[in-house]
């Protein structure tokens, strides 16, 4: 893609198809993530911003911007989370499209709750809904388009406040996020079903945690996803209070030996 972009001989087209593969880097930083290659995913980030500046697209920068702040909340430093994600909004001033702020907003929130500081991390969690409700079609780069579909809000938001630590919540957004979401988007099933585990844990309902993470770890393996596949182990640590239950020791056999 790069080869046809440096062919091309309109000033527009080349703009055109740099955004374009600066939008293949992002999905293949995305992939790299879910493959647990975060020194991979960061080239990718780096190639991706790279482009978007020569493109001078703003909101391809902001995203890519983001995506490393991703990284962060994956490593759970949420204060480089937010140096990130603060970044990525400065970057692209007012002109931010409502899908890319609404993202950014929800990665906040998260962030917020890994430092423990609900209350801001709330208030970025309805920042990032009121600016989910001015999305339309027009007003969304089409390589974020999946975006619009309230699925992927629903699930984020619980994902959110699941590290808000607000179970109650977090259980009716994600239940809303499986119903909307379609059996074809395996990766994003497991990874809800997984928010969902650890909200019913937080709950302290330990049989509901465990058949629900039984049913993650199914669909994490039927897309060879090492990062949710890690998430799971990272689940089991919080059900160590609880290691005598049969249904925990049944999940561990099933994530730990199978």
């Amino acid at each position: 893609m790069l080869d046809a972009s440096n062919r091309t001989v309109s000033s527009s087209t080349h703009r055109r198809m740099l955004s374009a593969t600066g939008d293949a880097a992002q999905l293949a930083a995305w992939l790299a993530i879910d493959a647990q290659r975060y020194d991979h995913a960061r080239g990718y980030c780096q190639l991706a911003m790279s482009l978007a500046e020569r493109a001078n697209d703003r909101t391809l920068l902001a995203y890519g911007i983001g995506i490393v702040g991703y990284i962060h909340l994956h490593a759970g430093d949420g204060q480089a989370a937010l140096r990130e994600l603060n970044n990525a909004r400065d970057m692209a001033g007012r002109g931010l499209p409502p899908a890319v702020g609404s993202w950014l907003r929800e990665a906040t929130g998260e962030a917020y709750g890994l430092l423990d500081q609900s209350s801001r991390g709330l208030a970025a969690l309805a920042q990032a809904e009121r600016a989910f409700d001015r999305i339309t079609p027009e007003n969304t780069p089409a390589w974020l388009s999946f975006f619009n579909s309230s699925c992927h809000a629903a699930r984020l938001k619980g994902r959110c406040l699941t590290r808000l630590h607000q179970p109650k919540d977090a259980i009716r957004a994600l239940h809303e996020g499986l119903t909307l979401l379609p059996n074809s988007f395996v990766r994003e099933r497991s990874g809800t079903l997984i928010d969902l585990s650890l909200a019913y844990i937080q709950l302290k309902e330990i049989e509901q945690a465990c058949d629900v993470a039984r049913q993650a770890d199914g669909l994490a393996r039927r897309t060879e996803s090492l990062r949710n596949r890690q998430r799971l182990r990272t689940l089991l640590v919080e059900l160590l209070p609880w290691t005598s239950l049969d249904c925990v020791q049944r999940l561990y056999r099933q994530v730990l030996l199978n």
